[in-house]
């Protein structure tokens, strides 16, 4: 059958990759019978045929609303049957089982084997790989290089060719970011989790404020890089605007819901945190005397004069 055999030959067939690792999972080989040859499989075949009238007549009009006790009547019939003496012999399939085979089976592994499915992608110039909109850190030696990335429900491995390079938890949050700091990514060294703490500390430093508002803003981003330069470089507006209108663009902004580096650059430059200053501060920014430039014509130009003696002048 071709879900475990993918192609048939006399001397090596070629199994099914998912139904390999099946078997190698629970300690088992794949062992397909020969092409044309029914005596291979007459026990097996058999032995199911026998099994199936079996329970079929057990379980034959009787109602089940719910497959929890479907399966255990099938459970009940199964166990009757493996207790019924075999056609000329003396023993049944069970006292068979545990004279004969018991002894050599070994212990299930601790965890149940879960499919995997298989994915090639390429290293992105910033270190990640993607799967599935999620994005996960890879060594920096491998940007530009061609991997196989092996997954199922918990897990995933990164190969490259038969080396396995990283192993990541499945994270199926969109568009999010997972990064182990060993992976020494491009253009940094260093972690951006001990850096945003540092920021974090100079924000304490300044208001509460501040520091919930870059709290915030590092979570919406999501990936550590971006948090790390949107959080500099919103510290770094003290510096132009000074820190009574800093800590009032985090509270405006913050009422906003709005979190980032433009964002507070917006609320800055059209001034919407002037509610959020005391009266000296709103009459500094209210005062601030416009720079001198012949295109900067003011109010004064398009007053009702003004616009009258240029219509004379015009006309003369």
């Amino acid at each position: 059958m071709k879900s475990a055999v993918t192609r048939s030959d006399r001397n090596e067939p070629v199994i099914n990759e998912d139904f390999a690792a099946f078997a190698e999972h629970y300690g088992c080989t794949v062992y397909p019978t020969r092409v044309r040859r029914p005596k291979d499989k007459a026990l097996v075949e058999n032995a199911v045929k026998l099994m199936y009238r079996s329970v079929y007549t057990d379980i034959e009009g009787l109602m089940f609303h719910n497959l929890e006790s479907l399966n255990a009547a099938i459970i009940q019939s199964l166990g009757k049957f493996n207790d019924r003496k075999l056609t000329g012999r003396s023993q049944s399939r069970r006292q068979l089982f545990e004279d004969v085979e018991k002894d050599y089976l070994r212990t299930l592994p601790s965890v149940r084997y879960q499919m995997k499915e298989r994915k090639s992608v390429t290293v992105m110039r910033n270190s990640y790989v993607t799967l599935g909109k999620h994005h996960y850190s890879m060594p920096k030696e491998y940007i530009g290089k061609r991997v196989d990335i092996v997954y199922n429900a918990d897990t995933l491995e990164i190969f490259h060719g038969l080396r396995l390079v990283t192993t990541h938890h499945r994270d199926d949050t969109p568009y999010g970011y997972t990064q182990k700091e060993v992976h020494n990514l491009p253009g940094r060294h260093g972690s951006y989790e001990k850096n945003l703490d540092e920021i974090f500390e100079r924000a304490a430093q300044i208001d509460n404020i501040v520091l919930l508002y870059l709290r915030e803003v590092a979570s919406q981003k999501k990936y550590p890089p971006l948090a790390f330069r949107s959080c500099r470089g919103i510290l770094s507006l003290e510096k132009t605007f000074g820190l009574d209108r800093l800590v009032a663009a985090c509270a405006c902004a913050s009422q906003m819901r709005v979190y980032g580096y433009q964002d507070i650059i917006g609320i800055l430059n059209r001034g919407d945190d002037s509610n959020f200053l005391s009266q000296a501060d709103e009459e500094t920014i209210n005062n601030l005397s416009l720079p001198h430039h012949k295109n900067i014509r003011g109010r004064e130009y398009f007053s009702k004069s003004t616009t009258k003696s240029n219509r004379n002048n015009g006309n003369k």
